[in-house]
């Protein structure tokens, strides 16, 4: 069974970012990931969140749905008329520390999603 998303809202400068860390370590812990997966998300959330960060004057919305084992966190911002985008080396982070994730900038408005489930243990 699916549970509700949760949300959080925030502004987008740097010194909320902590919010977006300690909400996406919650959800994953939730999620039944364990430690190493844990640090993972919340290190691509940090991340995507940092690219977004633009306009202190905006807000991040994240939003988390939380399933046994699995983790996805959908991220909203608006960012301007300018989409935005990573860099190689922030690519590459999210990349390697999450199972799938988008960015899109559309009218202004920048989202994101992530996912990332649990390693299941072999016997």
């Amino acid at each position: 069974m699916q549970s509700s998303p949760v949300t959080v809202t925030f502004p987008a400068a740097p010194e909320y970012l902590r919010l977006a860390r300690i909400a996406t370590t919650d959800a994953a812990s939730r999620a039944g990931l364990d430690f190493e997966e844990i640090d993972d998300v919340r290190i691509a959330i940090s991340e995507l969140c940092s690219l977004v960060s633009l306009d202190p004057a905006s807000t991040i919305t994240l939003s988390f749905t939380i399933e046994p084992g699995t983790l996805t966190v959908e991220g909203e911002s608006v960012t301007g008329a300018a989409a935005v985008e990573g860099n190689e080396l922030s690519e590459a982070i999210i990349g390697a520390v999450v199972d799938d994730h988008a960015v899109s900038t559309t009218d202004g408005v920048t989202r994101f999603r992530v996912t990332k489930q649990a390693r299941h243990a072999e016997p």
